[in-house]
């Protein structure tokens, strides 16, 4: 069913060499986003994997992403002082161009909200809106779906569009720092692989493994004068899906995802409080109501956090989604 493709896919051991492949094409591996990591990781956004021929797949997301934590290295400090809360509506848009190649387009609509609390009791209010980067993909199914029927195997490559605004500023006119804007600036490089295996263990059980790279480059105007460079992003999605027939079709999953950022750069120095490593949990749901409409649901909650310096990050994430697919190839009708 093409529906399962869109985000709960399988994954086969024997082929394990193959989601370290951006690993392979370059030497640096990590990112950051600021001190906060508040933005969108757009390479963590991706939710569709290959389209039909002639089809196109509509998939709408959004993200609640609360960041109360406060975290010096691998200690959870006990300060409340610090508030940020980042939604993130993200469509995204599948079309297969041929059997094996499908083309993607991702483009973020973010609103930020920090909350900072002074010792007099009063709190300091800042609110962003705006349209995020836009991310283009090139798609290609390296597997004959025929001879593997139990196997897929993805790779994309693009870029991420310096699309959104990266000048907004606070109540005393001052620039904001780069992981408050919208946008980055810069246009970035993203490598993506996609795998899935079905039937582990049990028939109705599958095996996903997805993998994303993103090389970030640099926004010369930061700020009017400087040079501000987002660190390089990896990410690795690892999990297991069930599917059970309760009415409709339904998917339980759950994740492990694997992220590790690199320091953020300022006129070629070390942006402070930026970088670290982080692993989250992600159990959900995906409830097909109709063969070309379903909805899924799903949280992050993180289980591990090793940051460069202290940083506010993320205490919870929530996600829901709604897919829509339909195909422009004419049915033929054959009579007897």
């Amino acid at each position: 069913m093409e529906l399962k493709r869109y985000y709960i896919n399988k994954f086969k051991v024997w082929y394990y060499f193959a989601f370290l492949l951006p690993l392979l094409l370059t030497d640096n591996l990590l990112n950051a986003q600021a001190c906060c990591s508040g933005g969108v990781p757009l390479g963590g956004s991706i939710g569709l994997g290959s389209a039909e021929y002639r089809s196109f797949q509509f998939l709408l997301t959004y993200d609640y992403n609360s960041l109360q934590t406060l975290v010096d290295i691998s200690d959870i400090l006990n300060d409340h002082t610090r508030r940020r809360t980042t939604h993130s509506s993200i469509a995204e848009i599948n079309y297969g161009i041929s059997d094996r190649l499908t083309i993607t387009g991702i483009v973020p609509f973010i609103r930020q909200e920090r909350r900072i609390q002074s010792f007099g009791g009063t709190e300091d209010i800042t609110v962003v809106n705006g349209l995020g980067d836009a991310l283009f993909l090139l798609k290609l199914r390296l597997l004959n779906t025929i001879s593997n029927p139990d196997l897929e195997w993805i790779v994309g490559i693009g870029p991420k569009f310096p699309t959104g605004r990266t000048n907004h500023v606070n109540k005393e006119g001052l620039i904001l720092v780069a992981d408050m804007q919208p946008g980055s600036g810069s246009l970035d490089g993203i490598l993506w692989s996609y795998f899935q295996k079905s039937g582990i263990f049990i028939p109705n059980m599958s095996l996903l493994a997805v993998t994303t790279f993103r090389y970030s480059g640099a926004n010369k105007t930061y700020n009017s004068t400087q040079e501000f460079r987002f660190g390089n992003e990896f990410q690795f999605s690892l999990g297991l899906n069930y599917n059970l027939f309760a009415k409709w079709p339904i998917d339980i999953f759950s994740f492990i995802r694997y992220r590790n950022q690199s320091e953020d750069l300022i006129d070629g120095n070390t942006f402070p409080s930026s970088g670290g490593q982080w692993a989250y949990v992600i159990p959900g749901m995906n409830i097909s109501f109709t063969p070309e409409f379903s909805f899924r649901f799903s949280g992050d909650v993180p289980v591990y956090r090793k940051l460069a310096g202290t940083q506010l990050t993320t205490t919870y994430k929530l996600t829901v989604a709604v897919l829509y697919n339909f195909s422009t190839r004419k049915r033929t009708i054959v009579l007897n």
